[in-house]
């Protein structure tokens, strides 16, 4: 049951990948190993970055047009 629980979660992150949403837990782990001194952005400011830098529309507004 385990490998199966392996398998979802990497395609799951897989799938975030391809639409450009990275994977939180992995921030985590890498702010905690790398940058212990910082503290971790919450998963929704994790969330708002990740849509702010794939769709940088004036005043935070999401459209299909980054201008």
């Amino acid at each position: 049951m385990q490998g199966f629980k392996l398998v979802a979660q990497r395609i799951s992150q897989g799938l975030r990948l391809m639409v450009g949403v990275q994977d939180y837990d992995r921030y985590v782990e890498h702010m905690q190993l790398k940058h212990p001194e910082l503290t971790p952005m919450t998963r929704a400011e994790f969330y708002r970055a990740a849509i702010d830098n794939r769709y940088p529309g004036k005043s935070g507004k999401i459209s299909k047009c980054p201008c």
